[in-house]
């Protein structure tokens, strides 16, 4: 490894934590990781307290059974002599207790030790009052100071009849041993705790950000011109997996889009191309000789002619990308579409009859949606026009209307040459497609276009099958629930 390869190296290490710490998910974590430790910490601070109140609470029980013994067992009131018969039950328990932590004390109402084991009377303590002090006089035995220089002391004391005052205590050594022990493996716990809620937050957020990266990184390279790469899924089914998902169909509707953005700017330039070229040739012959008047306006009518030819090509051009975008969503209304069906048929019998063509329909009657009326009519005259335009005489094209508990469905059929191809039937639906049987007839190739991306608006489906023979377009629309 190079001297530039191992300075690289921490760079990149700092490099990443940085971005490690920009990310949402590890802030999150880590966040979280700290309130958990919080919550854990006051927890368990918790339970430190009430084991030490717990052990308190014990140690005053055992010093307020002890007390109550000692007075039941000798007298402490008037008559009683000097109180010889106290004194020596204490010292008794003394002698017993001479090597465990057991403290006594008993002073007359100077506070002058009339017997026990404890050097003095605790400082600031008043007879009669719970109390817990720590050996700051040195009044403990030197046998526990040894163990514990700074021992503490619990005590309980009473006031005699003849105002002396009995003091029994207990110095906590092994209390205190048990609440440090367990204090301090309460702090290792929480610092566990803390450090595992720490790493487990550097690592969700290490592993988001890998699969971020791979993200990032595929999107660089789209960016880059490389289009037809995509996001690889690895297969973990979560979340990031449906992202990925989403994204690269996203991508290939990119992708699609593009091409047939594609296919459309060369199909323009291939349709305007004729119509430019016949209008441009037609006026600049007209200008090369003087001609008579009728000549020229019957150039000027051919112009008129080509001119209204591509503003109907950009018409429908627009048309269709209004559709496609939704813009007209607006307009939609309560519709017949029974009644305007009935009426779009019998418009356009008159022209089947001159075409040799039988027209016939079989309509529900009372089919009414919420629709864009304008759209509807498109949708349908394109259709019949297609198929008057398409089909020899003799053929017959049969109207079709129905509707089930959840959809509406429109089917147009013809017994004419129809479109044995699958995949041109498919085809034939996208802009300025026309097959090699239609070239010979007028159109631009947006016919189907159009009603595809009129069908998308209304929310409906169009699908081209074989009526063996000839062709079979069915149209499906949910049911719009209408108001």
């Amino acid at each position: 490894m190079s001297l530039v390869e191992v300075i690289g190296l921490p760079l990149r290490s700092w490099q990443r934590l940085k971005r490690l710490w920009r990310t949402s998910v590890f802030r999150l974590a880590l966040l979280f990781a700290l309130a958990f430790s919080l919550v854990v910490g006051v927890s368990l601070a918790g339970v430190y307290w009430l084991s030490t109140q717990y052990i308190v609470g014990q140690i005053d029980v055992n010093l307020r059974d002890e007390l109550t013994q000692l007075r039941s067992d000798v007298g402490d009131g008037p008559g009683e002599g000097d109180g010889e018969g106290l004194i020596g039950q204490i010292q008794e328990q003394v002698a017993q207790t001479d090597k465990s932590s057991r403290l006594y004390l008993l002073v007359d109402a100077n506070q002058h030790i009339l017997a026990g084991n404890l050097l003095g009377w605790p400082e600031g303590l008043t007879c009669g009052q719970p109390a817990q002090f720590s050996d700051q006089s040195n009044i403990v035995p030197k046998n526990l100071q040894a163990e514990d220089p700074d021992i503490r002391v619990r005590a309980l004391s009473t006031r005699l009849a003849d105002r002396r005052c009995l003091l029994v205590g207990q110095a906590m050594v092994e209390e205190e041993g048990f609440t440090d022990h367990t204090g301090y493996l309460l702090s290792w716990a929480l610092g566990i705790i803390t450090l595992f809620s720490l790493a487990g937050g550097g690592w969700m957020g290490l592993a988001v950000l890998r699969r971020i990266d791979t993200i990032t990184h595929t999107a660089t390279q789209i960016m880059a011109g490389e289009f037809s790469r995509r996001i690889p899924d690895e297969g973990k089914g979560d979340e990031f997996s449906d992202l990925s998902a989403r994204l690269n169909q996203m991508l290939d509707r990119i992708d699609e889009l593009m091409a047939g953005m594609r296919s459309v700017t060369d199909n323009i330039a291939h349709d305007l191309r004729s119509p430019l070229t016949r209008l441009r040739n037609r006026l600049e012959i007209s200008l090369t000789h003087e001609r008579p008047a009728d000549e020229y306006r019957e150039v000027m009518q051919q112009t008129l002619d080509d001119a209204d030819q591509l503003l109907a090509l950009f018409n429908t051009l627009i048309a269709i990308a209004q559709a496609e975008a939704g813009v007209r969503r607006e307009v939609f209304t309560t519709v017949d579409f029974s009644t305007l069906l009935i009426d779009l048929v019998d418009f356009y019998q008159l022209a089947a009859e001159d075409r040799g063509v039988h027209l016939s329909a079989q309509i529900q009657p009372g089919i009414i949606r919420l629709a864009s009326q304008g759209l509807l009519t498109q949708i349908v005259v394109n259709l019949l026009e297609n198929a008057l335009n398409h089909i020899p005489a003799g053929s017959k094209v049969t109207v079709t209307l129905t509707q089930q508990e959840k959809t509406i469905t429109l089917t147009i059929a013809d017994n004419g040459p129809g479109i044995p191809n699958p995949a041109d039937r498919l085809r034939v639906l996208e802009r300025f497609v026309r097959l090699d049987a239609a070239r010979s007839s007028p159109g631009s190739g947006l016919g189907l276009a159009l009603v595809r991306a009129a069908m998308h608006e209304q929310g409906g489906t169009v699908e081209l099958h074989d009526n063996h023979p000839g062709l079979k377009v069915l149209l499906t629309f949910p049911r719009l629930k209408v108001s």
